[in-house]
């Protein structure tokens, strides 16, 4: 599998890092890794839509930071490309949930349609949207990418550091997209305790604010780089 390619990597109190979002293209399909608010302008701005036919959207959780920009998107895709975008139905729940959103946006249903994460794949992977710990009142999944080379974890919100330690340990596991955050609460990965993992597999994301992202170059985290 490619590197994901970023476009922002800040969490919701991060703007100047941009909205976590990443993407995968292979030939005409581009795989959507959640969709920040200004996902359509800068997928647009780095030519990602070029020669799409096929757009699929993973969506780890609907806290506004992850999902702000799918009505916006979704219109984009079918008004100016003629893409019918296809998302990734991750449980009967979290699809009705979505469904509601789009309807409150007022984003017809007839412009995107579900798709099992059986059906998908993309760069030579299937995904799995495996549910994880986030908060308590909304469905969150990580994504499990693999390929015949092994597996590539993006971990969405999480607050399960113990599963993400057990993938750094995983010699299948080669690569691990990993939020963080350092004033975490509950529901989020802490930066101090991911210090205890010493692998190079981590690739920390969705920062709480600049200092965060200057301090992990600064002690040597890999750190995904924006697009």
């Amino acid at each position: 599998m490619n590197d994901l390619t970023f476009i922002g990597v800040g969490g919701a109190f991060a703007v100047e890092l941009g909205g976590n979002c990443a993407y995968l293209k292979d030939g005409n399909t581009l795989l959507l890794v959640d969709c920040c608010e200004d996902a359509t302008i800068k997928l647009k701005n780095n030519n990602a839509f070029d020669g799409v036919e096929n757009l699929i959207i993973a969506i780890t959780h609907t806290h506004a930071d992850h999902v702000a920009g799918l009505g916006t998107l979704i219109w984009q895709c079918n008004s100016i490309f003629n893409i019918r975008p296809k998302i990734v139905s991750n449980s009967n729940s979290f699809e009705l949930h979505l469904r509601q959103l789009m309807k409150l946006l007022g984003v017809e249903e007839k412009l995107f349609e579900f798709v099992g994460a059986e059906a998908v794949q993309v760069d030579g992977c299937k995904i799995e949207m495996q549910p994880t710990t986030h908060t308590p009142i909304l469905e969150a999944f990580g994504i499990m990418f693999s390929d015949s080379k092994g597996k590539y974890y993006y971990t969405g919100d999480t607050n399960d550091f113990q599963y993400v330690k057990e993938l750094a340990l995983d010699e299948d596991v080669k690569r691990i997209y990993c939020e963080v955050s350092r004033n975490a609460g509950n529901v989020h990965l802490v930066y101090d305790r991911l210090k205890e993992i010493k692998s190079n597999k981590l690739v920390l994301m969705h920062f709480e604010n600049i200092d965060l992202y200057n301090l992990a170059k600064t002690d040597g985290f890999n750190v995904a780089v924006i697009s």
